[in-house]
Formats: structure tokens, C-alpha cells, sequence
């Protein structure tokens, strides 16, 4: 199964990273992991080139950073956790991916000033989620409610770009003693889904078996995962589901082309419009080299 042993949570100090940080630190409480707080010192703020070697400390927006990611620390202690802080300077979208690397999952606020908190309309937070290289969990600045993780949706088409986001998924609600639902979305007829050059019919059976699979990789760990098919446009669909949910969990492709379309602008639309926070997980093999 999945394991969380290192966390990272984005954040420039705004209310929008609330709920991202309140949910990453119950995360490292739970599971035992280690928490990195980063904040970019954006290098666009300055009129004169950075020089990385020997930071302006007294820099008004170098203290911003400071006193963002020392928020974050001084929450965790009163969790009783140890939060690592972290403050880089260069730009947030390139800083954050490259720190992605050495983590198993990024939590982090959206909506806000341009920089960590991004407005999630934009390419920036989009680029965020499609070149991360671990899974990324987006909550948004209006979803700073209770997030208690008693209930977890995870859509499935079937493919293999779906298992990871299937095992993160029941990895969570493991990790939360929570309910799991597994969801497929069919147009009620045959349509074709090109996958690696192979095209392939999903039809509601193949929705179904998609369903089963989950319920059964449920059963092997312990979790009963309940099934539902449903029909429509597969987003919508997924957006009307997550009503009820904590989490929902999603894999995409993060290519480009015909494939992006199918399944990256999906997660990027749940993203925008789900009724609860996202995680979203890319399979491996999926994952771009460089931005």
C-alpha cells in the first residue's frame, strides 16, 4: 500500500492555505510523517536581480516568507508535531514542482494572491497538478470547514491510470477509518477511448467491472467499498457525486493531446468545481520531465 512518510505543504501565509494546512498536519499526526512547510520568495517581487547566495534576510518579502512558513511550525506545535520550514527563493510554479520531488504528497491552499496560493482558474495551479511528482491534494479557499475524512469518492474508468489514484484513495480511507465509494461514469451506449494507440469500448458493463475492481481491491486490505455507476458527462457527473463526500480522489494522465483532454482537463475541472477537496494522482509512468 501507499505510504505517507513525507509531506509537503506549500504556502505564502494567506487564510487560503488554512484548510490545506490544518489537513496535512492531522495527516502527519496520524500516519507519523515528516511536514515541510515551503514559502517562494518570489524573485519577480524584486527590481534587481536575486542573489540566491546571500539572501536580503531584512528583505520585507524574504520576512513575509519567514513569518509564513513559522505560522505553519508553531500550528504543528500545538499539534504536537515537529514541522520542518523551508523558505526558497525563485518562481513559486518552478520552486514547488522541483520540492515535489522529494515528497509523498503536496497538500495545498488555492484561491488567493498570485504565487503559492493560486487563483485555481489559472494555468499556474493547473501546472501545479499537472507536473508534480507526487500526488497533489487541492483544497480550496472556500472548503475551510470541518475536514474530518469520513467519507471518500474515488472515480474509476477502469485503466491503468486510475490504480494509482485507487490505492491513494483507499490508502486515505484506511488512514481515516472512512467509507469509500468507488464511481464510473457512462454515456449509456459504447464510446470509443483511445488508450496508448489501442481504442476501446467503455460501456456500462465496462463501468461496472471498473466499480468491481475497486471492491475488490477494498476487500483485500479490509475496506468495503461501495459501488456506483452512473451516466452522463463524466466530470459533471463526478462534481454532482462528490455532494456528501470529504475527499475525492482522481487519477490523470497530465499529457498533452487527445488523452489530456480525456482525462487531464476532467481532474482540472473536478478541481475547480468539486464539492469537496481533491486529491489527484498521476500514474508514473505519466509524469512530464520537465515543465
Amino acid at each position: 500500500m501507499i505510504s505517507y512518510k513525507k509531506i509537503l505543504i506549500p504556502t505564502d501565509g494567506t487564510s487560503d492555505a488554512q484548510g490545506a494546512i490544518t489537513f496535512a498536519l492531522t495527516m502527519g499526526k496520524i500516519t507519523g510523517a515528516e511536514v515541510t512547510a515551503i514559502c517562494v520568495n518570489d524573485v519577480s517581487n524584486y527590481a534587481i536581480p536575486w542573489n540566491a547566495s546571500s539572501p536580503d534576510i531584512d528583505n520585507p518579502h524574504y520576512q513575509s516568507c519567514e513569518k509564513a512558513v513559522k505560522k505553519v511550525a508553531d500550528r504543528g506545535e500545538l499539534m504536537g508535531i515537529d514541522v520542518r520550514t523551508e523558505v526558497v527563493t525563485g518562481i513559486p510554479l518552478q520552486e514547488i514542482i522541483k520540492a515535489s520531488k522529494k515528497y509523498d504528497l503536496m497538500v495545498m491552499g488555492t484561491t488567493g494572491r498570485a504565487g503559492v496560493s493560486l487563483m485555481l482558474l489559472g494555468s499556474v495551479a493547473q501546472k501545479v497538478i499537472r507536473f508534480a511528482s507526487c500526488p497533489v491534494l487541492v483544497i480550496r479557499g472556500d472548503q475551510q470547514g470541518d475536514l474530518a475524512c469520513h467519507r471518500i469518492l474515488i472515480p474509476t474508468d477502469g485503466t491503468a491510470i486510475t490504480r494509482p489514484a485507487i490505492m491513494h484513495g483507499l490508502e486515505m480511507a484506511r488512514t481515516f477509518n472512512a467509507e469509500v465509494t468507488a464511481l464510473s461514469v457512462s454515456r449509456g451506449r459504447s464510446i470509443p477511448i483511445p488508450l496508448h494507440r489501442n481504442v476501446e469500448l467503455f460501456t456500462p458493463d465496462a463501468a461496472q467491472d471498473a466499480v468491481d475492481s475497486v471492491a475488490d481491491m477494498g476487500l483485500e486490505l479490509g475496506i468495503t467499498v461501495k459501488t456506483t455507476v452512473a451516466m452522463g458527462s463524466v466530470a459533471n457527473e463526478i462534481i454532482q457525486a462528490s455532494t456528501g463526500h470529504d475527499l475525492l480522489v482522481m487519477g490523470t494522465s497530465g499529457r498533452t493531446g487527445y488523452e489530456y483532454l480525456r482525462l487531464g482537463s476532467v481532474a482540472e475541472k473536478t478541481v475547480r468545481h468539486a464539492r469537496c477537496p481533491v486529491l489527484v494522482v498521476r500514474a508514473p509512468e505519466t509524469i512530464p520531465l520537465e515543465i
